[in-house]
């Protein structure tokens, strides 16, 4: 009986799953209080695409959240060097009679050194990923204003946001 219901969970959360939104990526509906004639202003680069003010946001937007990635897997890093060292710390080394230098540690460090090797191996792959994909989405969002301002150059204009003229 148990079983029976256990696979059929298991066969609604296989099903459901695909359908269901993310939201650790943040997917909130975003509303849009502009007509898009007004929302985005259109540049042309020698290439053809019109890149406009939004893709320049989002551009931002996704290297900021690979930015907070790389944040956060540097800190698991740093986690598990310091739980690894702390069960490092409760562990002794000793020879054994063949020769063999050996470890013994207490349960702290039983537990705490494997924790902290976890971590600090998956910070380290996490870092390196994430690494990686924050150069890329820099180098796309360079590209992107560096196309906008080769269209239009560096002109003088009034910037809402800061309350002043920006060249």
């Amino acid at each position: 009986m148990q079983r029976d219901t256990l696979i059929k969970g298991l066969l609604v959360l296989c099903v459901a799953l695909p359908e269901g939104r993310s939201f650790a990526q943040g997917t909130t509906p975003q509303v849009q209080t502009q007509t898009p004639s007004e929302a985005s202003v259109g540049y042309v680069p020698a290439g053809g695409y019109a890149y406009t003010d939004y893709d320049l946001q989002e551009a931002e937007r996704r290297s900021r959240v690979v930015r907070n990635a790389l944040i956060g897997t540097s800190a698991a890093f740093a986690v598990g060097a310091i739980l690894g060292g702390a069960g490092a710390s409760q562990c002794t080394s000793f020879v054994r009679s063949d020769g063999r230098n050996d470890w013994v540690c207490n349960n702290a460090g039983d537990v705490l050194v494997p924790l902290g090797g976890t971590f600090m191996a998956l910070g380290a792959i996490g870092m390196l990923t994430t690494g990686i994909m924050l150069g890329v989405r820099n180098k796309h969002k360079r590209e992107v204003e560096r196309d906008m301002r080769r269209r239009y150059g560096s002109r003088f204009h009034w910037d809402e946001k800061s309350g002043r003229f920006v060249f």
